[in-house]
């Protein structure tokens, strides 16, 4: 009976030794849905808005390979999470995630939040330091305004309200394309990229039409959220920091400020397109994060 002795190699295969298994994680709220891969010191993924955990599912099994126990949670009021997070900003966030993370006995924690998670991470950080140890920050948004408006202005004139031109049954899937087209400049709608299209219209909708809409679209005189200085908070985290960003990233302009502002911080570029939008390149954006991981393990951060 003959054996196979050469080892294959690749994503399928770590994914087919590695699983991914889902669950939910109690809270004093609710509960939130995670995916998780492996075992050994704690990872903790936090998507971006308005995508899900499911981002991270080629990159867990990478982190399992590694030696390290992958958890990737949907935000609440994302994904498969509790809905009851109207209104909550980082701080509140953090905490549940971080009441998630607890029951699950998680150990020490590298916390990686990317965009606007990136703030739920620095109020993890700063919540519990002791048990936070180390974040990875992929993409801070601190635009200028005028910064915030040229990115913002590729939404405009998309709703989810009824419209007399009908463009409410194209809107899911218009911003859907819109948020890819701001995470990778790149982005062209064809046969290839139509999954990932449906991927992310998925998680999109999960959020729910009222969400979605105070969100895009919010009724006249709506209180807004109230302002979150992400640069003033970052200033307090005192655990080693690795500042992530691209080439052609969004939040670019936005990388130089968050890294003056890091009292332990080091920084890290991808050239191109940002690797975690293109699954063949997970080796590439999981490596990063694992070698940030076992350098604070090893005691040189």
């Amino acid at each position: 009976m003959s054996r196979e002795t050469t080892p294959r190699q690749g994503l399928a295969h770590d994914r087919e030794l590695l699983p991914v298994r889902c669950g939910y994680a109690d809270t004093r709220v609710g509960q939130l849905h995670y995916r998780s891969c492996g075992a050994g010191p704690d990872v903790l993924l936090l998507h971006w808005a308005p995508a899900s955990g499911r981002m991270y599912e080629h990159v867990l099994p990478l982190l399992a390979r590694a030696g390290f126990r992958g958890l990737a949670f949907d935000l609440p009021g994302y994904g498969r999470s509790h809905k009851q997070a109207r209104g909550w900003g980082p701080e509140r966030i953090a905490r549940e995630v971080l009441d998630a993370a607890q029951s699950l006995n998680t150990g020490p924690i590298t916390v990686v939040g990317g965009h606007a998670s990136a703030a739920v991470a620095i109020e993890m950080l700063l919540a519990e330091p002791q048990r936070v140890v180390a974040g990875v920050l992929d993409g801070v948004i601190a635009l200028t305004t005028e910064e915030t408006k040229a990115l913002m202005s590729a939404f405009a004139g998309l709703s989810p309200r009824l419209q007399d031109n009908g463009g409410h049954r194209s809107f899911p899937f218009d911003m859907t394309c819109a948020v890819m087209k701001e995470w990778r400049s790149d982005f062209k709608l064809d046969a290839d990229s139509l999954p990932a299209v449906y991927e992310l219209m998925r998680d999109y909708l999960e959020t729910g039409y009222d969400a979605i809409k105070a969100f895009v679209d919010p009724e006249p005189g709506q209180s807004a959220s109230p302002r979150y200085d992400v640069l003033e908070r970052l200033k307090g985290v005192t655990q080693p920091l690795l500042v992530l960003t691209a080439d052609d990233d969004a939040l670019l302009a936005a990388y130089p400020r968050a890294l003056a502002k890091c009292r332990n911080g080091q920084g890290f570029k991808f050239s191109g397109a940002h690797p975690l939008m293109d699954s063949a390149r997970s080796p590439e954006y999981a490596s990063v994060i694992t070698n940030f991981a076992l350098q604070r393990q090893s005691g040189n951060a």
